[in-house]
């Protein structure tokens, strides 16, 4: 058994703790060293001062240093943050969505990244068809940028052919024909009679329309036009004439049309020769004759204005287009069919359907 020193006595037994005045131990104290104290200096307000080291400081070729937080990085919502790039072409072909034309190709002119990204033909298709409120058509062979740009600056048939005849013009709007046959009309009275087949005097004559066939499928873009009198050249002739002018969208990219090759043909005419209340023409879809937004277009009281309102009013459908102005007291009407084919043989791409007063 160890033992301390200072317990043992000379003749080798240990000694017996000292006790207190009740016979119990005392408890040995601990020494413990005072605390060294602080050498730093201090300032004129008693703050400790900064101590800078020395080079008695140094061991093994090292400085000392003092405790220091640590400065590794953070785990936050901030730290895995991609940042934000204005060069993202799924956020700018999405912006492009809500862009017209115009606006298009300004900031496809701004550089070349933006110009890549906005000459896509599905921004453009889908501008095409947004602002001419059509759906999805059969393919086209034209790029959509120039479709569009035909469709929307400004252009008519009349710049093409017989300016000198040509007063004003009036965008109808765009509608579609899906299949090859249209019913052309310029009766709104009761309901549509589909002529039985014939030639189209014979259908004019019977039902007053008649159908024609052929014709290109796809989009087709109607407008009304206001023309000087095509029967005589005299520049006192007040004599007018109104046209419901639709074609296809593809129509004025051709080099057949723009080089003149392409002509409207006469293909019917009829005379009215009574009083005529008013000015009426239409084109329908054969294929869509009974769907509920045609057969609207004979409820004339929902789009032709007030009895006594003149001006020209059109209407627009999915599958068809009407124009309707109401007439002064006249002698009659003269009724006139034009068609233009893509050459000899090829589909209608154009329809004219005009009236003059007797």
């Amino acid at each position: 058994m160890r033992t301390r020193s200072g317990d043992v006595e000379a003749n080798g037994k240990r000694k017996a703790p000292e006790g207190d005045d009740n016979g119990r131990a005392k408890k040995r104290s601990v020494q413990r060293n005072e605390p060294k104290k602080n050498t730093l200096p201090r300032d004129e307000n008693g703050r400790f001062m900064k101590r800078s080291v020395q080079s008695n400081d140094r061991k093994n070729g090292k400085i000392l240093r003092g405790i220091r937080g640590c400065i590794s990085p953070r785990c936050s919502a901030y730290t895995y943050r991609p940042s934000f790039s204005w060069f993202e072409q799924d956020i700018w072909t999405y912006i492009s969505r809500f862009l017209n034309g115009k606006s298009l190709v300004m900031l496809g002119a701004t550089n070349k990244w933006f110009n890549g990204i906005l000459m896509e033909e599905t921004i453009w298709r889908f501008a095409t068809l947004r602002d001419l409120q059509v759906p999805e058509p059969s393919p086209v062979s034209s790029s959509w940028i120039k479709l569009y740009a035909s469709a929307f600056d400004g252009s008519h048939s009349y710049l093409f052919r017989q300016q000198e005849k040509h007063i004003d013009w009036m965008r109808i709007g765009a509608f579609t024909l899906d299949s090859q046959m249209s019913l052309l009309t310029e009766s709104f009275s009761g309901q549509l009679r589909v002529p039985r087949e014939g030639t189209i005097e014979r259908m004019l004559k019977s039902t007053g329309s008649c159908i024609i066939k052929d014709i290109k499928s796809g989009i087709w873009i109607a407008d009304l036009q206001l023309v000087r009198c095509p029967v005589c050249d005299l520049s006192t002739c007040d004599g007018t004439m109104q046209t419901l002018d639709a074609r296809h969208i593809e129509l004025f990219l051709n080099e057949g049309f723009k080089d003149g090759s392409w002509e409207y043909n006469l293909i019917g005419s009829q005379k009215l020769k009574k009083d005529a209340k008013a000015a009426c023409g239409a084109i329908f879809d054969l294929k869509h004759l009974k769907a509920s937004s045609s057969t609207g277009i004979l409820h004339l009281k929902s789009w032709t204005g007030a009895p006594d309102d003149s001006q020209p009013k059109a209407v627009i459908a999915p599958h068809a287009v009407a124009v309707h102005t109401r007439l002064q007291e006249n002698e009659g009407i003269l009724v006139k069919y034009h068609t233009m084919k893509a050459g000899t043989d090829g589909d209608v791409v154009a329809i004219r359907i005009s009236q003059q007063l007797l």
